[in-house]
């Protein structure tokens, strides 16, 4: 078993899990309830361990391709059509009024 990604955000550390489940690579959610935690202690920060080691390299492949392709995608301002508002281009709808920023589903929408 090979540590091979520690972030203090439960909500990322599972999207990754099941980002490298979903190709096949065995994992384990080391101190999945601790970033509850009232004090931050590195040791204790939710982890994702590889379970066979002949899987570290597309794991670790598959993980920078992640988070280079979130940095990559800009996210563009949406003007609502109701009150002109601006709204990150991941919301489906408006922040200010509730409207409807799209007409299509938006498969990067955050829901509200």
């Amino acid at each position: 078993m090979i540590e091979i990604f520690r972030h203090h955000d439960n909500a990322t550390v599972g999207h990754l899990q099941n980002l490298l489940e979903s190709e096949g690579i065995k994992t384990y959610y080391r101190n999945e309830y601790v970033s509850t935690a009232a004090i931050a202690v590195q040791e204790f920060t939710p982890a994702l361990c590889i379970l066979n080691d002949a899987d570290l390299d597309r794991g670790v492949e598959l993980i920078r391709n992640y988070i280079e392709a979130l940095r990559d995608e800009p996210v563009a301002e949406i003007t609502c059509p109701e009150c002109g508002e601006s709204s990150p281009g991941t919301f489906a709808t408006c922040w200010n009024c509730g409207a409807a920023l799209v007409d299509e589903p938006n498969p990067h929408a955050v829901p509200d």
